[in-house]
């Protein structure tokens, strides 16, 4: 399978098993003192204690799950993982077969354009990944490549900073799913907001600073992954 010359954005990493997992079994070993500290305050934020507690949400690490085969060529799993850029893996939770997720991340401050303001391209790429996640579940054979993303920037995203993307998808079709989302800011410390009772999880919780808006389709060949690839049944 040559994926370069698919007419679509290829967005395979997103075809990571993502059965439920205990917490504690998914947990991310920091190698630094940096990264120990940035998730310290992720495994401990409200937003994510609140999605631990619902059982209908599933939580996984699927950049450090990742097979080294595959994460040795993955942009987001391998090029930009570091201590200055994405110094832990993404903390995603989904919920049921392919209708919503939360993905929490820290921005370190190599992630520039602008001096301080994280490249515009990183937002899109973390939206391409992260609404084909969404979706995913929810297509036959739960892969697919993306067809069309729409983004708008609303507001500067700073660098070394926590923020969280939240996704839905609207609509599903055979091999073709809808599926819309945004990267907020992710309010820590003093802060933070402690879930309410009614609240969801995909309410907004800090200021937006992109939304988007996806195809993703499910290629013909999507059987013939390797099993590898393609997550289980």
């Amino acid at each position: 399978i040559y994926i370069a010359s698919l007419p679509f954005t290829t967005t395979l990493l997103a075809a990571i098993p993502r059965s439920r997992t205990s917490s504690a079994s998914i947990r991310y070993l920091p190698a630094t003192e940096r990264s120990a500290q940035i998730e310290a305050v992720i495994d401990t934020h409200p937003l994510v204690q609140y999605l631990r507690s619902l059982p209908e949400w599933s939580e996984s690490r699927p950049h450090a799950q990742m097979p080294e085969l595959l994460r040795r060529h993955s942009l987001t799993a391998n090029t930009l993982a570091g201590d200055t850029k994405i110094p832990v893996p993404p903390v995603i939770f989904t919920k049921g077969q392919g209708e919503e997720l939360v993905a929490i991340s820290y921005l370190g401050s190599d992630l520039c354009g602008h001096a301080g303001i994280v490249h515009g391209g990183l937002l899109a790429t973390m939206l391409d990944e992260g609404l084909a996640r969404c979706c995913f579940a929810a297509l036959p054979n739960q892969v697919g490549v993306t067809a069309r993303l729409e983004i708008d920037y609303r507001k500067v995203c700073k660098s070394e900073g926590f923020v969280v993307l939240k996704a839905r998808t609207e609509r599903v079709e055979g091999r073709k799913a809808w599926v819309r989302g945004r990267v907020e800011v992710l309010p820590v410390g003093k802060e933070a907001r402690s879930a309410k009772e009614g609240m969801a999880p995909t309410d907004e919780v800090g200021e937006v600073l992109v939304e988007a808006q996806g195809l993703f389709v499910e290629p013909k060949w999507a059987k013939s992954l390797p099993a590898f690839v393609r997550p289980p049944a």
